[in-house]
């Protein structure tokens, strides 16, 4: 575990990416299938800092203005830390024959329109659909979950025609 210096390097990565991908949330606000025009597609961090090795684990000690000005950090040793976050449209990551025919709004329509479910919705107060798609199974997994957030029902849906 680091010391209280810095954070040791996997940590900080990590919370790097958090935040660029926190941001691009940011950006998108409610909207769901926002264009990737719109949002971050690239974007880099660079640090400078020192890295030590502490108990088996590199920890990164960014350089401070005093520091630099005292002269108490020697030149040689100050790296230089470059994150690149780059934001993929996750239809560029699927060859085509592994895109999906429908679409995820047209699968929870279609979940959402069985009298099963259109029953409890109305119990319920209403239900939250989420849909994904399933590449390997060519099937979506529909899940409904009430106001208190808790899950109603799983329901698998073929992925066949538009």
């Amino acid at each position: 575990m680091a010391e209280p210096g810095g954070p040791d390097l996997r940590q900080f990565l990590e919370a790097a990416g958090r935040s660029f991908a926190d941001a691009q949330g940011a950006l998108a606000g409610e909207v769901v299938d926002i264009p990737t025009a719109v949002a971050i597609s690239e974007a880099e961090l660079e640090v400078k800092a020192t890295l030590d090795r502490r108990d088996g684990t590199v920890v990164l000690e960014p350089v401070t203005g005093d520091a630099a000005r005292q002269g108490g950090i020697s030149p040689g040793m100050v790296s230089t830390v470059r994150i690149r976050y780059v934001a993929v449209a996750e239809d560029a990551l699927a060859a085509p024959s592994e895109r999906p025919a429908k679409t995820p709004d047209k699968v929870v329509d279609e979940v959402r329109s069985r009298d099963d479910i259109a029953r409890l919705d109305k119990i319920l107060g209403g239900l939250t659909y989420e849909a994904t798609f399933v590449p390997s199974t060519k099937r979506w997994l529909v899940t409904a979950t009430d106001p208190d957030d808790r899950l109603v029902r799983h329901v698998v849906v073929p992925d066949s025609g538009r």
